[in-house]
């Protein structure tokens, strides 16, 4: 039998030599580092997102879903809803202590058919969208933006950051898209969402794409938010809101102000990349462009949707 002082030397010997072995041994790369793992562990939500110019906490989001127009409506136009309810609870009872007031508005709403009262409450519900600016600590908000994004570039990339050069790619000015809605708030983000989950995506995309030619290109989605400011200075001019009911009521398909102001704002959109596409126009001309477009909303809105219809007839003729 060997001696137990020998086998107990053979043994330190050998571990003596692993442990050497050991810390010679460099750090495993990531992601095999166990330390390094469970700093990306994705806690459960609410998630912070750090990024360099803020942190943002988006609650309760798969990263940046997509989402479908009609849930966005359905939860915008809600949370609109509830926000504004106070407010306009207050304003009403100020309205009631005007006697004249009251005469006036009874009148007014007895000469006015159901169908234009509803239709004209119905702007007043998009109008009242352009008080409440676009919010990227909002999940709905964040993955409109997201959806943008994916339907016009075709990506399927999954984002766990709210800011990035990604936007830009869009047409937004930086970074950050939330202060380029500023002028317009949920109303032109809501409209950008219905040109691209409608049937004429095709159209979105392929404006996209002319967007970044190497000579013509323009910011897709700034142009987008002026056309969308373009329509709200009209909406706000009683005159024309007559006008838009009237050409509303000859459209058999447009059976909603939200349906007839989505077809307005992608006629807009088409007639300038038309604009800009066939006369050679620059960056340095998009204020007159979009001047041209302005003065035809409001003084020959019927020519502007006579044009769309045009042009996707002879599409489909071709």
């Amino acid at each position: 039998m060997a001696d137990l002082d020998d086998i107990e030397f053979e043994l330190t010997d050998k571990d003596e030599q692993c442990v050497d072995i050991i810390e010679n041994c460099p750090s495993p790369p990531s992601p095999f580092n166990l330390g390094h793992i469970e700093q990306e562990i994705i806690i459960q939500p609410p998630i912070t997102f750090n990024d360099q110019e803020s942190a943002i906490t988006i609650k309760n989001i798969v990263p940046f879903d997509t989402i479908f127009f009609n849930e966005a409506k359905i939860y915008l136009l809600e949370t609109m809803k509830n926000n504004t309810s106070t407010s306009n609870e207050t304003r009403r009872k100020q309205s009631n202590n005007n006697v004249f007031q009251r005469f006036i508005n009874f009148c007014r709403s007895a000469m006015i058919s159901s169908r234009t009262l509803e239709f004209n409450r119905q702007c007043e519900e998009l109008l009242n969208l352009t008080t409440f600016p676009c919010n990227l600590s909002d999940r709905i908000h964040i993955r409109i933006l997201y959806t943008i994004y994916r339907r016009l570039t075709n990506s399927n990339e999954i984002f766990y950051a709210t800011l990035g050069s990604h936007w830009e790619d869009i047409g937004f000015q930086t970074s950050n898209p939330e202060t380029d809605f500023r002028s317009t708030g949920l109303f032109s983000i809501f409209f950008l969402l219905y040109f691209v989950d409608s049937m004429y995506l095709p159209l979105a995309k392929q404006i996209y794409q002319f967007s970044h030619d190497q000579q013509q290109q323009f910011p897709f989605c700034c142009i987008g938010i002026n056309l969308a400011n373009i329509i709200i200075k009209y909406f706000r001019r009683s005159l024309s809101r007559m006008n838009i009911e009237k050409l509303a009521d000859q459209k058999q398909t447009d059976h909603t102000a939200i349906d007839f102001t989505g077809k307005l704002f992608i006629a807009l959109f088409l007639n300038f990349y038309l604009k800009w596409k066939y006369n050679a126009h620059t960056i340095e001309d998009t204020q007159q462009v979009l001047n041209e477009l302005e003065q035809l909303l409001m003084h020959q809105p019927k020519m502007l949707l006579d044009e769309f219809n045009n042009y996707f007839q002879r599409r489909q003729i071709k």
